[in-house]
């Protein structure tokens, strides 16, 4: 866009002071057509008939405001109040450069942005899809998943009751051990150790509740396994 410029004297100017309003009129309409076309100020005698009149144009002529040529006129002294064509010309193309340049930058980053993402995303594809190698620290109890097909179910007492505890005493991490080799999935087990009942420990109503193993989950009662 191109801006005709009116100096905030033209009004009182003495060279407008004697103009009529069409005179006014038809400047300030050509100015304007002559930087929408980038005409360097020339007003052809057919475009005459859309900005004014030629009794107009000789008013301008008089005062010095307008050159009469063979094919119409030219506004005094354009290119010392006004942009030039070539100066528009030149705006404009350093504006389109400047604009291409910042789209390949965004693409540039934009590909770049892409790129990474693919990168990443394969990196935790492969690392999320592989197996976990270690057990849970914050589930000791249960079984290992290391090898498939290798392991053994973990023992039904703790490490410290071993098959029937010191001193005939149980504690609650034999019933954590005891319920995990119950629940553990089918895997190779190992043959149950042989173990007898501790005397005198029986379930105060003389019901035991007995896991698979034969043990009880509520007292120190193990049966007879051979």
């Amino acid at each position: 866009m191109t801006w005709f410029k009116v100096d905030d004297g033209f009004w009182s100017h003495p060279k407008t002071a004697t103009l009529s309003d069409a005179a006014v009129t038809l400047w300030v309409r050509a100015g304007a057509y002559s930087c929408q076309h980038l005409t360097d100020g020339v007003i052809k005698r057919p475009v005459l008939r859309l900005v004014g009149t030629a009794e107009a144009a000789s008013e301008l002529v008089e005062v010095g405001l307008w050159l009469s040529e063979a094919d119409g006129w030219r506004f005094h002294d354009w290119a010392e109040y006004q942009e030039t064509s070539e100066a528009v010309k030149k705006r404009r193309e350093d504006a389109r450069d400047r604009q291409r340049k910042a789209r390949e930058s965004r693409e540039q980053k934009r590909s770049r942005s892409q790129g990474e993402s693919r990168v990443t995303d394969a990196v935790t594809d492969g690392v999320s899809s592989q197996p976990p190698t270690r057990p849970d620290p914050t589930r000791p109890d249960l079984p290992s998943t290391d090898v498939e097909g290798a392991r053994e179910a973990p023992s039904p007492f703790c490490s410290k009751h071993q098959p029937n505890g010191p001193d005939g005493k149980s504690c609650r991490a034999c019933g954590d051990a005891r319920m995990a080799y119950t629940l553990a999935p089918p895997v190779v087990k190992s043959a149950p150790i042989p173990f007898t009942v501790v005397p005198g420990s029986i379930c105060p109503d003389g019901k035991h509740r007995l896991l698979g193993d034969g043990t009880c989950i509520r007292c120190e009662y193990r049966a007879e396994v051979a």
